[in-house]
């Protein structure tokens, strides 16, 4: 049986182990977890039709720069 979804464990940039999920059909990591059980766990929910059936469009999984809205807020506040 062909897969869709696999798993397997990387190091990431900041030399933390994560567990990636990989779509076969797209070549492309869908997700990321710490724990291999979790991985497990997803790549089980998209296999049995939680997903895009093996096709996750490229902007669903898109990462994007997020800023401390925290700070913003607290230099708009400080004058």
């Amino acid at each position: 049986m062909n897969r869709l979804y696999t798993y397997y464990p990387e190091f990431d940039e900041n030399d933390y182990l994560l567990w990636r999920v990989f779509e076969e059909s797209t070549k492309q990591i869908v997700a990321e977890f710490w724990f291999e059980d979790e991985a497990q766990e997803y790549c089980e929910f998209l296999e049995n039709g939680g997903g895009f059936a093996g096709y996750t469009p490229t902007f669903v999984i898109k990462k994007t720069q997020s800023s401390n809205i925290n700070d913003a807020f607290a230099a708009a506040f400080a004058e």
